[in-house]
């Protein structure tokens, strides 16, 4: 990108953004309404953000190095500090997010009584993730992000405290980037590689989860072979399991901090993305023509099961997200299930065929559209749902 279209798009950026703090009214307006907003608000959009980017912190991203460059930098020792950088660089800017969206919130909602503890909060949480990343995974540290639910149950000093007690235990841990091998270092730089070119190419579901071992003996073997094979690849994607539930959380923040947006759309926005990852399995099918040959089955019967299979599961994130405080109506429960037909839509469709983009000129610009038809199938359903779902009387 040349000099200039970036300082536009720079202040085309900060416009957007500081528009909560230099148009409050107006933004409260469209987000709030007169609606009435609970004191802690603000304090639960800290935790969700804090949440999401500590999770994101713990995924590790930083860990890949190019294999020529690899070589040089054992010589030269410079790996450590260059994996080191990468990591500190994408810690600072998830918590920079997070703090701006309770920074946001504070101005729409207003800030609690004393803003101490949830700065303490920020500092300490940012610390320890950044000190969990630095370092080897565990089993099940994942989950760890949701005990910033216990904010609320417990003092929330008392919870700084005791994650500035695990900080420190973290402190003098081994680094990472010292001790990654080259296989590793390797391995995820390809991984890498394949999803930047997927990305590139615009083929955004080869981006979803791969599946890992499933400990079951004969799966596909005898009947329900359609049935057992949409089961066993939602279970071989058991890794995503966390994504809906900060979803969920998430969700229930928004809901919280902004009440004039309706539940209808954040239970179908939330319900699409949580079911995208585990739609890997038809996705795979339908983007290698060779797979899709594989399985002895018609379109409609793939599609039929991996629909029934999705709905059962966006009816369950339903549930659990209308007992956090969500509420129900009829138009939530479309919703839910507008959102599985809408993620079985958008992986379904074939590879992108760059030949058909249909290149038409409006007001001065051409627009690929044959290009823009395939990239939006699922996504259109979802939206169109969504808007006949609000009008569903309670």
């Amino acid at each position: 990108m040349k000099r200039p279209d970036l300082v536009l798009a720079l202040v085309i950026a900060v416009g957007l953004l500081g528009s909560p703090f230099y148009n409050t009214e107006l933004v409260r307006s469209q987000l709030i309404g007169s609606a009435p907003v609970g004191a802690l608000g603000s304090v639960l959009v800290l935790c969700t953000g804090l949440a999401l980017a500590w999770r994101a912190t713990l995924r590790r991203g930083y860990v890949w190095a190019h294999p020529a460059t690899l070589t040089w930098d054992d010589f030269d020792g410079q790996r450590p500090a260059v994996l080191t950088r990468r990591l500190v660089l994408d810690w600072a800017a998830r918590f920079a997010v997070a703090a701006y969206f309770f920074a946001v919130s504070g101005m729409l909602i207003g800030f609690p009584s004393s803003v101490a503890g949830p700065i303490a909060l920020l500092v300490v949480i940012a610390a320890l993730a950044l000190l969990m990343g630095r370092r080897r995974s565990f089993p099940s540290e994942s989950l760890l992000p949701l005990t910033l639910a216990l904010v609320f149950v417990v003092p929330l000093w008392t919870y700084v405290a005791a994650a500035a007690l695990a900080a420190v235990a973290l402190a003098r841990s081994s680094s990472l980037s010292h001790t990654a091998s080259r296989d590793t270092l390797i391995r995820h730089y390809t991984e890498r590689m394949v999803r930047r070119t997927s990305a590139a190419f615009l083929d955004v579901w080869a981006l979803l989860p791969a599946g890992r071992p499933v400990p079951w003996r004969n799966a596909l073997a005898s009947r329900f072979v359609v049935t057992r094979y949409v089961v066993t690849g939602v279970l071989a994607r058991r890794s995503a399991l966390g994504l809906p539930v900060f979803l969920a959380l998430a969700v229930v923040a928004t809901h919280a901090t902004f009440p004039a947006v309706t539940s209808v759309w954040l239970i179908g926005i939330g319900g699409y993305l949580s079911l995208l990852p585990f739609t890997a399995p038809v996705a795979q099918l339908h983007r290698v023509p060779g797979l899709r040959r594989w399985l002895a089955a018609s379109d409609l019967q793939l599609h039929a099961v991996t629909c029934a299979f999705l709905c059962v599961l966006a009816l369950l994130w339903t549930g659990v997200v209308l007992l956090l405080g969500i509420p129900a109506s009829l138009g939530t429960i479309a919703a839910a299930l507008i959102a599985a037909l809408s993620a079985v839509r958008s992986v379904t469709r074939g590879p992108l065929d760059f030949s058909s983009m249909g290149m038409v000129l409006y007001e001065g610009v051409l627009i690929p559209a044959g290009l823009v038809r395939q990239l939006v199938r699922g996504p259109e359903l979802l939206v169109l749902g969504l808007i006949a779902a609000s009008f569903v009387p309670v």
